[in-house]
């Protein structure tokens, strides 16, 4: 792995800290994972055009499977050529299933503060609002649906 703009080169052992993904069809799990391979090219300032081969490398299991099933067949050269956003398009229709997202839908429009603290609750409602985003179109949105979402004496 080679960066540009004489920045550090970026290992492949600094990148396997962006951790592995089994296929686990889990779209947190999921978009947090693209999120850890994302920000590592961006850190290295890693060449565009090369990002699909090392991330495929952080494949393990399920997700390997299906990876090694669209190598054969696309074929060597046309994964070669594979931009990231073709690799994200195709991953995200493997591995996050329609009735999971919607799932998550239902769980944030229903989210609210019970017994969890607010720093507990926080995290929860940005997961899903990355994930559900027509939910949360603005800042003015989102704030109405955080604080819709808290206990009345916290509001």
């Amino acid at each position: 792995m080679v960066a540009m703009k004489g920045a550090r080169t970026l290992t492949f052992r600094e990148f396997q800290a962006c951790g592995t993904l089994f296929g686990k069809k889990d779209p947190i799990a999921i978009r947090s994972w693209l999120s850890d391979v994302m920000n590592a090219f961006r850190s290295s300032y890693f060449p565009e055009g090369e990002n699909v081969r090392p991330a495929s490398c952080l494949l393990k299991d399920r997700a390997r499977e299906w990876w090694e099933e669209v190598r054969h067949a696309l074929g060597g050269d046309a994964v070669e050529y594979m931009t990231w956003e073709d690799f994200v398009t195709r991953f995200r229709a493997e591995l996050v299933l329609v009735i999971e997202i919607q799932q998550l839908a239902r769980e944030f429009l229903d989210l609210r503060q019970t017994t969890n603290s607010v720093a507990e609750i926080t995290p929860m409602f940005r997961e899903r609002a990355l994930l559900v985003p027509k939910y949360v179109v603005d800042e003015e949105m989102r704030k109405a649906r955080y604080h819709g979402m808290l206990r009345n004496d916290i509001r």
